[in-house]
């Protein structure tokens, strides 16, 4: 009998482990059976992504810009002479002035996209009307300065020295170091550049600012045109069908107010002080 009753326990406490056992391991294979459909969602997710964001091939086009619209460009083809919109809200841009009609461009954008206008991917601008009718400028902290140079500190250890002699200066208080400038040149920044305007801080918001103008030497007269002279023995000739020129004086100085850039044949003239 006594037997039989421990016979009887003993079978009771394997069934009971075998049952524990049992509870115990369905847990981690139903967790892994998770994981594994986790991941595998996740690897489809992600290859889901990648073949949506290459499922296209890029192509350029070459053109003018002919009309602005906020973010949508008109630019004419100049393989076909066809106008086509590019939506440029998400496109990297690449320029130095701002866009304008008539700048030259390049357009990288999807491959038969029949979206219009069409989602530019990138744009660079070749040629800016902008930039072509305006002369260079910097802008950095001031030096050091003297009546004939002026440096300008642009940051990170890059500096340069301007020729002031021919300069448009516009300064509430003078030109003072430590205080930042906007110096407008010819020339090559790293080749002696000859500064024709150099604008403070101090008076960056005035009219004065906004207008160019170069101080020079009277060299040559002519009914409709003046040449100066530079402190580098440089000439520029400035041409109006307004302006008296036979008022000035060959060796005068001069300070002559113009439109455009000093790098152009020929420079219309405003008006002479």
């Amino acid at each position: 009998m006594k037997k039989a009753l421990l016979t009887a326990a003993i079978l009771t406490m394997v069934l009971g482990t075998a049952a524990c056992s049992s509870k115990a391991g369905d847990t981690p294979a139903t967790t892994a059976g998770t994981s594994t459909e986790a991941a595998e969602s996740t690897t489809a997710t992600e290859t889901s992504e990648e073949e949506t964001e290459a499922d296209y091939d890029e192509v350029s086009m070459t053109g003018t810009v002919t009309a602005m619209d906020g973010d949508i460009l008109t630019v004419k083809d100049d393989d076909d002479d066809t106008d086509k919109d590019f939506d440029l809200s998400n496109a990297e841009i690449n320029q130095e002035f701002p866009l304008s009609e008539g700048d030259i461009v390049e357009i990288i954008y999807p491959d038969g996209t029949e979206k219009d206008p069409i989602p530019a991917i990138s744009l660079e601008v070749y040629e800016s009307v902008i930039g072509q009718n305006t002369d260079p400028s910097a802008t950095g902290t001031v030096a050091e300065a003297s009546d004939a140079t002026l440096t300008l500190d642009l940051g990170d250890g890059e500096s340069y020295t301007f020729t002031i002699t021919n300069a448009y200066i516009v300064a509430a208080n003078g030109i003072a170091t430590g205080k930042e400038a906007t110096v407008t040149y010819i020339g090559e920044i790293d080749d002696e550049p000859i500064a024709t305007k150099v604008v403070m801080e101090d008076s960056y918001d005035t009219e004065e600012a906004e207008r160019n103008a170069f101080v020079g030497k009277v060299s040559q007269i002519e009914e409709n045109s003046i040449v100066l002279e530079s402190a580098q023995e440089e000439f520029y000739t400035f041409t109006s069908d307004d302006i008296d020129f036979s008022q000035q004086k060959v060796g005068d100085t001069i300070t002559i107010f113009y439109t455009g850039t000093l790098s152009g044949k020929t420079i219309a003239a405003e008006e002479i002080e």
